[in-house]
């Protein structure tokens, strides 16, 4: 793998990871083939966009935990395109103050978060940079996030259903090892990871054939057990309630047990208590 990060430029003609995620939260298609494919999508697995705000959801409960315990700076990795409940929004309603570098792979998702952070007036304290998370150290040592994200201070490293899209021969261990061993200590650490571990036979065909419908994409994912998610938190301390479905994490509501997408995602939050590696 290249230390170069080669710009991903739009490809209309085939769906990528963000538009979709897109589309199952807001119902809009960027392209006629995000609509085409999401069609495709909801007729193997119909509760799909469930899944995804499940995701949505952690994303925004674990950015307000943070936030309480005190994280001002927060780098959301695969952010995605901009809908309704980014992490710069909560955030900014619970600590104006605080700062948020998104990171894209997808320049469509880059493009439209840049015209969205300039529309609300933004930029100031938030920013998004083009860049994958296969090389996170061109994250790390990026000038806007330099410029905005203070790593001798705490800080908030969102990874919400994106690891899904790392494949196993991209070392996703490493490239989280090298993440965390970046992050001070005090950091936080929030990520989901679709999963079949303890799905219903139904469900686990289900989720299946959405991973094959994916290989005609350009984000190809990978489904991961419950224990393969597990070490990615290694050298963190999880926070209660540990590893959960996503919707079970701290939810403000409680989460319907009959919900099929419940158990398709696991969530959790980890806590960074010394400084290094560990």
């Amino acid at each position: 793998m290249s230390d170069d990060f080669e710009s991903r430029e739009i490809d209309s003609s085939r769906p990528s990871a963000a538009r979709m995620y897109h589309y199952y939260l807001s119902g809009e298609a960027v392209f006629d083939v995000d609509r085409v494919f999401g069609e495709r999508v909801f007729e193997v697995i119909p509760f799909l966009d469930a899944a995804a705000h499940h995701n949505r959801d952690f994303l925004q409960r674990a950015t307000k935990f943070m936030v309480a315990q005190g994280i001002r700076q927060f780098l959301d990795i695969g952010s995605g395109l901009p809908t309704v409940g980014n992490t710069h929004e909560v955030v900014r309603g619970l600590a104006p103050e605080a700062r948020v570098v998104y990171v894209d792979n997808d320049l469509e998702a880059v493009a439209r978060s840049h015209d969205l952070l300039a529309a609300q007036r933004a930029l100031d304290t938030t920013t998004v940079i083009e860049a994958d998370l296969r090389l996170p150290q061109l994250i790390l040592d990026h000038p806007d996030t330099r410029r905005l994200l203070d790593f001798d201070q705490p800080v908030g490293l969102l990874i919400v259903s994106v690891w899904p899209f790392v494949s196993d021969s991209d070392r996703p261990l490493e490239l989280m090892a090298e993440l965390r061993q970046a992050l001070p200590a005090g950091s936080y650490v929030g990520m989901s990871h679709g999963s079949i571990s303890d799905a219903p036979e139904e469900i686990i065909q289900q989720m299946r054939a959405l991973a094959g419908l994916y290989e005609d994409t350009s984000d190809p994912s990978t489904m991961r057990s419950r224990e393969e998610f597990a070490a990615f938190f290694e050298g963190l301390e999880l926070v209660e309630p540990c590893l959960v479905y996503s919707p079970d994490w701290r939810p403000e509501q409680p989460p319907d047990l009959e919900d099929p997408a419940r158990p398709c995602s696991f969530a959790a939050v980890g806590y960074k208590s010394h400084s290094g590696s560990a």
